[in-house]
């Protein structure tokens, strides 16, 4: 049993949709959890957490985009559970690379202030995502890793507002 902390940057796949109301298309998120691992296979249990403020916008059917000046903020946290794969240790066994894949389980959370009963969203949604990365051991009990994750969360949002107006429905990233 590995427990890990985890700091990242994702890439929101609804970039446009995340740029027109909190500035950016990326964010950094923050999260851990618990490694499970039998020989080369492991169980990965984790959570992460993105949240940053911005603003509600109304965007044209051009895609031109209007600030509201109403302080809206976004939070977004995944749970996730995945199965994967260590592969041989390379130079001197310090260098162990994986892969794997699993479920993810979203919370998106959208609020405002000003908002009216039934603006404010907090829902859940399903999706998957996959990972490879190589760890790089430091020293017995201590390892560093750096991953790729791509997560797919479709048919989340996209309804209204700017990922309507975006044709944006996927709260994924990498």
């Amino acid at each position: 049993i590995r427990p890990f902390a985890s700091v990242g940057t994702t890439w929101f796949t609804a970039s446009s949709t995340f740029k027109a109301v909190l500035g950016s298309g990326q964010g950094q998120d923050f999260g851990g959890g618990l490694n499970f691992t039998e020989g080369p296979a492991y169980l990965e249990i984790g959570a992460r957490r993105f949240s940053k403020s911005g603003q509600r916008v109304f965007v044209t059917e051009g895609g031109q985009v209007f600030p509201l000046g109403i302080p809206t903020k976004v939070t977004i946290t995944p749970l996730e559970v995945a199965i994967g794969w260590r592969f041989r240790p390379l130079l001197g066994r310090r260098l162990l690379p994986h892969l794997g894949g699993g479920y993810t389980r979203l919370r998106y959370e959208e609020t405002a202030d000003f908002a009216e009963p039934g603006d404010n969203v907090a829902e859940w949604f399903n999706g998957f995502h996959v990972v490879g990365g190589v760890e790089v051991r430091v020293a017995r009990w201590v390892g560093l890793t750096g991953e790729a994750v791509w997560t797919s969360v479709a048919d989340a949002i996209g309804t209204g507002g700017a990922s309507q107006a975006f044709d944006e429905d996927n709260l994924g990233g990498a």
